[in-house]
């Protein structure tokens, strides 16, 4: 069912209306004069419509890195590091032999980041 309130509600109980958007994840429509003026959202269910209406896979990517990045890494730095350290690793394993090939290697890898990318 729709929420539905008038314009001064919003002035009047503005915290109310909070709740109640934060509780319902469901946008409230405000009217002025009778007529639909406005609607508001929570900022969660905000953000959910934004995430489900990314318009390219490109997008996506992008945003999925970026929250990666912001949940694992303090700064470039830190992430500089580790990427160097796995390069170094993996130079390492090609001088021992105890790589696998290219094919194998691309394999797994397109199998890992294709799981991670639809979660």
């Amino acid at each position: 069912m729709a929420l539905i309130r008038p314009c001064a509600d919003l002035r009047n109980n503005y915290n109310e209306i909070s709740k109640i958007c934060h509780q319902t994840k469901e946008p409230m429509y405000i009217t002025k004069n009778g007529t639909n003026d406005l609607v508001i959202l929570s900022d969660e269910a905000y953000e959910e419509i934004i995430k489900f209406n990314e318009k390219t896979e490109e997008e996506r990517i992008d945003r999925l890195v970026a929250e990666h990045f912001e949940k694992h890494y303090a700064s470039f730095e830190e992430f500089k590091e580790e990427i160097m350290k796995k390069v170094e690793d993996a130079l390492k394993e090609v001088d021992e032999n105890r790589c696998r090939s290219l094919d194998e290697f691309c394999a797994e890898m397109e199998a890992k980041y294709d799981l991670q990318l639809r979660d």
